[in-house]
């Protein structure tokens, strides 16, 4: 797919075309390589501070990762 990016300041009304090609599902060659070799991290939570927040976005959600779940558990 292409991404179309405008040029703002000196030549406001040029568009250049930036376009990606994906072989599959599990193409990653789009992606820096240092990217993809860094070692996924949960972001740190403060569970009173998730709980004083209104959560009713999330009403009628059902779904909790068990993995998750044992998380919040300890």
């Amino acid at each position: 797919s292409c991404l179309l990016w405008k040029k703002s300041h000196s030549l406001p009304q040029t568009v250049f075309p930036l376009c990606f090609t994906q072989k599959s599902a599990s193409d990653y060659n789009n992606f820096d390589r240092e990217f993809l070799s860094e070692k996924p991290k949960l972001s740190y939570s403060d569970k009173n501070l998730i709980e004083s927040m209104d959560q009713s976005a999330f009403d009628g959600f059902s779904f909790i990762n068990p993995k998750f779940e044992q998380i919040l558990d300890k």
